[in-house]
């Protein structure tokens, strides 16, 4: 195995270690992982959910509260209906919370059975004669134009709350929140993280500066000039700017750009006395300026700002490190205000912090990237889901034996997902939603029994469907130039063609499509690490559709039994359209840093976790040291012994490892009392109910063989 480990600049390291107040080892990972400009550092060295993305920055989500609210408040049937994966059950849950937490009639319905993802004509119908007078798709909807048509002809409104790829024609929609419409500055949010986002927006419109146009102004003295700067805001989101510079009795206030600016508005300053002698020196003792202090509600609000002047607060601001511009003193007072009203309106916006932990869910189900704003999202919902109060979600942990113990990001990929997600695979995603819900350890035992019944036959269908598409898979990748994977039966059943897609392209390192052949639909899902491919699929085959959508890298569709023939033919014609994939020369491992034998020590988890939460875009640290000693080897495991535990020395410490599937190396490659190169993780091991360090070896290296020094 070849390992990768860039070179960088040493001056670019120190600048940054200098510029961010770090270590000179967290800077190094920092530059080698590409992670160099303000915006991206700040959400790794930064945990303040102040730092999230205003949700009103999403197109329509003021439109989407004030629908939402007027439903509320007249008493309208509310339905939200969402998608049966682990991201559509979160974000169910999380909205139909939120809204019983408001008083609403508010119901919810997700696809059982046979029935198609995404939403219906049959669903609308349903809700049409249930009364049902606004709907909310959650996690679905930015592609069902016909069926939001429908649901408008029967008299429902509909509010789309998404995270899909959305078409060139978007719903004619109440409203249609989606971060992957412009305007957003991050895309990459799970259906849960926007109906966190709604849900936060919903609250915050119960606040008096919901709507409401607020204007801040500062006046400070330049040379013989006075600048006076004015941010206008609407729900905290910056709508226009202004800077004058005056010269002292040259231009009226009222001939000046500032006085239409603020016409009509209230003006919020900082420390009034001197900014109204500012003004006064700018236009005159006559000029008809009525400006508030924001002094007063800082000092009972934001104590620890209280008495600091723009300038003092601009100079001891972490926000101007982060910035990717000079902060001036009028940026100051925005942030400042927006901190002000967090602050002010804390109570009133906790409730949905609660609900991070199903946002975590969601993000981690769902493969988000955990980078920009995911990583406070998740970061914060691990720690809620270590301290569960969920009934349902505790009884799982308990069964997973995680209860009580450190959950990462491995043990909800691996343990909890899975698992979850097993019930709208197997067409009972209200197993799940209802496991959410339940208020007792009594109403959530039969659900957990459930999913776990589920999860079983989830697994067995999994095994015997792999062994069944196998050799088709292999023939269309022939058929295809090794290009891309096709398969489809009658026998495969629609609720796993997605993991049976995903585990296609992990096993071929190709795109994948499972197809589930029905009676008169055909369902299928493709699978990809390329993020053109998805959008090409579609782009090429799309006409041939009854619907489909989805992200970068996955995507669902579904076609006429009658076309499938003819579609089948023209995906393997049409197959040298696919790119190619990447040549690559052999396996490789990029590591993060070289530890020198000295400097390894227990201290080096602070850095790991630091660079916690580890998954998708964010892949676990890689260390490399050099001359490690083995003192102690044997071989390990539950049936056979393929994998060896090692006791490694460095110094005076010694390191307990474990290195998978490496039995075969040991003692031809290495044996006891050598001193070898090591590519490692390190991570916490708390089988056995303790808590130790350990490393995981990638891959080792012993000098003293042929080659073993040439890394």
């Amino acid at each position: 195995m070849k390992w990768n480990k860039p070179a960088i600049d040493s001056a670019t390291v120190k600048e940054m270690a200098r510029r961010y107040e770090i270590d000179l080892l967290t800077a190094t990972i920092l530059v080698r992982r590409g992670l160099t400009t303000p915006e991206a550092i700040r959400f790794f060295l930064l945990d303040d959910p102040r730092g999230l993305h205003n949700p009103f920055l999403m197109p329509s989500m003021a439109e989407a509260v004030e629908r939402i609210n007027a439903a509320v408040d007249s008493g309208e049937k509310i339905l939200i209906f969402g998608d049966r994966d682990v991201d559509g059950i979160t974000s169910t849950v999380l909205l139909f919370e939120a809204l019983q937490d408001m008083g609403a009639d508010v119901q919810w319905m997700l696809p059982e059975g046979e029935e198609s993802y995404g939403l219906s004509k049959g669903v609308v119908e349903r809700a049409a004669t249930a009364g049902v007078s606004l709907l909310l798709t959650v996690d679905c909807g930015v592609s069902n134009i016909q069926e939001i048509e429908s649901a408008a002809s029967l008299g429902i409104e509909t509010v789309v709350i998404d995270h899909h790829n959305p078409p060139p024609e978007i719903p004619a929609a109440a409203a249609v929140v989606d971060p992957k419409l412009p305007g957003y500055p991050f895309r990459d949010l799970c259906g849960c993280a926007v109906a966190f986002k709604v849900e936060w927006a919903l609250r915050f419109s119960r606040s008096p500066f919901f709507g409401a146009s607020i204007c801040l102004l500062n006046a400070r003295p330049a040379n013989e000039t006075v600048v006076v700067e004015a941010v206008r805001l609407t729900n905290l989101v910056e709508t226009d700017r202004i800077s004058e510079s005056f010269v002292p009795g040259l231009v009226s206030f009222e001939r000046s750009r500032l006085a239409g600016f603020i016409s009509g508005e209230e003006v919020l300053v900082l420390e009034a006395p001197p900014q109204a002698r500012l003004l006064e020196r700018a236009f005159g003792a006559g000029a008809a300026i009525s400006i508030s202090d924001l002094a007063p509600l800082i000092s009972q609000f934001l104590p620890g700002l209280a008495g600091k002047s723009l300038l003092r607060l601009q100079q001891s601001s972490r926000s101007t490190i982060f910035s990717g511009r000079p902060l001036t003193e009028i940026d100051v007072l925005q942030e400042t205000f927006v901190s002000l009203v967090l602050a002010r309106e804390q109570e009133r916006l906790a409730p949905v912090y609660a609900r991070l932990d199903l946002v975590t869910l969601g993000t981690l189900a769902d493969l988000m990237p955990l980078v920009d704003e995911n990583r406070i999202l998740v970061r914060r919902g691990l720690a809620l889901l270590r301290a569960s109060e969920r009934d349902g979600l505790r009884q799982v942990f308990r069964r997973k034996d995680l209860l009580g113990k450190r959950i990462s990001t491995t043990d909800i990929a691996w343990q909890v997902s899975p698992l979850l997600n097993s019930a709208g695979r197997m067409g009972e995603p209200g197993t799940a939603t209802r496991l959410f819900l339940a208020r007792s350890p009594e109403e959530a035992e039969p659900l957990v029994e459930q999913l776990f019944l589920l999860d079983g036959k989830r697994k067995s269908l999994g095994e015997s469907t792999w062994n069944l598409v196998l050799r088709q898979a292999k023939d269309s990748l022939e058929r295809s130039g090794g290009r891309c994977i096709l398969v489809h039966d009658q026998r495969i059943q629609r609720g796993i063609t997605g993991i049976i897609a995903s585990r296609l392209q992990g096993f071929f390192k190709t795109p994948a499509i499972v197809m589930a052949v029905g009676a008169d639909t055909a369902v299928g899902s493709i699978r990809s690490n390329r993020q053109r491919m998805i959008a090409d699929f579609f782009g090429r085959h799309g006409p041939d559709f009854l619907s489909f959508g989805g992200h970068d890298f996955a995507g669902g569709f579904s076609i006429e039994r009658g076309r499938l023939d003819a579609f089948v033919d023209d995906f393997f014609t049409r197959a040298d359209e696919i790119p190619q994939p990447a040549v690559t020369e052999g396996e490789s491992i990029g590591i993060d840093a070289e530890i020198p034998l000295t400097f390894l020590s227990p201290d080096l988890q602070k850095t790991v976790d630091l660079f916690e939460p580890y998954g998708e875009g964010n892949a676990p640290l890689v260390f490399l040291t050099r001359g490690m000693k083995v003192a102690h080897c044997e071989l390990i495991g539950r049936k056979d012994l393929n994998h060896l535990k090692l006791l490694l020395e460095a110094g005076s410490t010694r390191w307990p490892a474990v290195y998978w599937n490496a039995a075969p190396r040991f003692p031809g490659e290495f044996t006891i009392g050598d001193a070898v190169d090591v590519v490692y993780r390190l991570g916490r091991n708390s089988y056995g109910g303790g808590e130790n360090l350990q490393l995981t070896i990638l891959d080792l290296e012993n000098p003293r063989m042929k080659g073993g020094a040439q890394k």
